[in-house]
């Protein structure tokens, strides 16, 4: 079997792993499961309660299942809001001119400069944000991060003899960027978006767990902040740990979901450095 065909196996499994996921949270947004409170507090893991209970006697379980839409759906949109951002930055870079370019691209360097977690940890302090509002954080502290890159790409495709020759066609630049630029950077996207939502997704559980966030809003992160009273009690392994492993294994998920180093964002790197 060829690697062609392998990819071929492969692309309709994860479709299918990705399409069950969706479902699956779309299921428990619309039914959530019973959270409510008891008196059974800080339960053991047993057969009643297969995760333990919090100090409200809320199921560990139940809490992990209907933190799972809010905490994957910040990660997602911040990310891709992230993504798109960097995308249209970079593409309105390539269509400036020299001189233009070079003055945006001064820009995206002082955006840089500024410590983007320190504005992130001063903004949810101010007001803790709700999820509109800690996607919208995430995206303005995070998109400059890849403008750069892209931007780097977008010359490389620019640079194509199929675009080129379009150009002596009488293309016109923005036609080019749509048909030619934009969809060569298919695999470098993918893997900046896998990147930058784990990036999000991090940052969204480090707000929830300091306590910065709304309240109201149940995430993985925050759940870990409700069990930090009990950070030096056994009560620890079953409020802290079961969070920290459903991060870990969406986290795991985001990381893989680029592809393999050999096909994701350094590969497409490695023409221009080796030109270098």
């Amino acid at each position: 079997m060829t690697m062609t065909d392998s990819a071929l196996i492969k692309a309709p499994r994860k479709t299918v792993i990705v399409t069950l996921a969706a479902i699956a949270l779309i299921t428990v947004a619309i039914v959530p499961p019973d959270y409510a409170t008891s008196e059974h507090s800080l339960m053991p893991p047993g057969i009643g309660y297969l995760l333990g209970t919090n100090d409200l006697g809320q199921s560990v379980l139940a809490g992990l299942v209907r933190a799972a839409p809010m905490s994957i759906a910040i990660s997602l949109a911040a990310g891709g809001g992230a993504t798109g951002l960097a995308v249209c930055a970079a593409g309105l870079i390539a269509l400036a001119g020299r001189r233009s370019g070079q003055g945006l691209l001064g820009l995206i360097d002082l955006l840089q400069i500024v410590p983007s977690v320190l504005i992130l940890l001063l903004i949810a302090s101010w007001y803790q944000p709700d999820f509109l509002g800690i996607v919208i954080v995430l995206i303005f502290t995070t998109w400059h991060d890849d403008v750069r890159v892209l931007r780097a790409l977008m010359e490389r495709e620019n640079n194509r003899d199929s675009t080129r020759m379009a150009r002596q066609m009488g293309a016109s630049q923005v036609w080019c960027l749509r048909y030619h630029i934009v969809p060569g950077l298919r695999g470098p996207l993918k893997a900046l978006y896998a990147q930058n939502c784990l990036q999000a997704g991090m940052r969204a559980a480090g707000l929830g767990f300091l306590g910065l966030t709304d309240p109201r809003l149940l995430t993985w992160g925050r759940m870990m902040n409700d069990g930090l009273d009990y950070l030096h009690g056994v009560a620890a392994f079953w409020l802290l740990l079961p969070p920290l492993g459903m991060m870990s294994i969406f986290f795991f998920g985001l990381f893989t979901m680029g592809g393999p180093p050999e096909t994701g964002l350094l590969s497409d790197l490695q023409p221009e450095i080796a030109d270098d």
